[in-house]
């Protein structure tokens, strides 16, 4: 079984990620390291999120395991081009978090990234079930302190502790 997803480590792969598989073997060691998992949506309560989980994991020297949920486009609604388009754009989020990972004045040292398929909330939940936090950005311009839908879910569901990290007040 294989996890399709973007790895990134700084000593082999010299500042650049590398598109790939991360074979699930690779992903129960990094559990028995412990790992820190972050759910990405894009939006920049989970920008500020990504940020808050790099810098602890990087602090604790557990894997950051940085993940972005993408569903199937609704044939009802025909405002994509591609059906593809979904895991694009989870890839495409991805791909902009580990740039600004990057950049990161103490990055972790190791970092799993990976788009996966479902509802956003039992995939997070799934896939931090052996991990030490589930982090996740708050909701947004309304109430940018109080969790989503999404949040809501995972602090209902989660055996693992979930951290919400709160957008700086403008």
């Amino acid at each position: 079984m294989e996890s399709l997803g973007t790895r990134f480590d700084p000593e082999t792969n010299a500042g650049s990620p590398r598109q790939g598989t991360v074979p699930a073997d690779e992903i129960t060691d990094n559990r028995r390291q412990g790992r820190i998992v972050v759910g990405l949506d894009g939006s920049f309560g989970s920008a500020v999120a990504l940020r808050w989980a790099a810098r602890e994991a990087a602090e604790l020297g557990v894997v950051l395991d940085v993940v972005a949920v993408w569903r199937d486009a609704d044939p009802e609604r025909p405002t994509l081009d591609r059906p593809d388009a979904p895991l694009s754009v989870a890839r495409e989020r991805l791909e902009h978090a580990l740039a600004s990972l990057v950049r990161a004045p103490i990055p972790p040292e190791r970092i799993v990234a990976t788009p996966l398929h479902g509802a956003a909330g039992e995939v997070l939940v799934a896939r931090a079930r052996d991990a030490r936090l589930l982090v996740l950005g708050t909701s947004g311009i309304e109430c940018p302190t109080i969790p989503g839908p999404t949040g809501v879910y995972c602090l209902r569901h989660s055996a693992t502790p979930v951290v919400f990290v709160p957008a700086p007040e403008a």
